[in-house]
């Protein structure tokens, strides 16, 4: 079994899901930063370098994974703003 040596870690590079492809199988490679042989269709989280060693840069000259490009979706909600009144009342005595 081989082993795809995974990319330096920079703390505080973006980060990016892709999702395996069937290469990982056929060539029954392991990830070294998942640990495992991932899945076709797996999805996981890796950094912008290790993309481009998954991608291109790595010894096999296969690529390993596809980025995903999801639509992230943002919900709104609408607040209706009710201006409290201070209800004043007059009471005239009668006396």
């Amino acid at each position: 079994m081989c082993i795809l040596r995974n990319s330096m870690y920079i703390k505080g590079v973006d980060k990016m899901i892709v999702k395996a492809l069937d290469t990982y199988k056929k060539f029954n490679i392991k990830d070294i930063e998942l640990g495992k042989i991932p899945e076709p269709g797996e999805k996981f989280e890796v950094t912008k370098e290790r993309f481009e060693v998954l991608t291109s840069t790595n010894k096999y000259n296969k690529i390993f994974v596809e980025e995903v490009k999801d639509v992230i979706e943002t919900a709104t909600k609408k607040i209706k703003v009710e201006k409290a009144i201070k209800n004043k009342r007059k009471e005239k005595n009668d006396l």
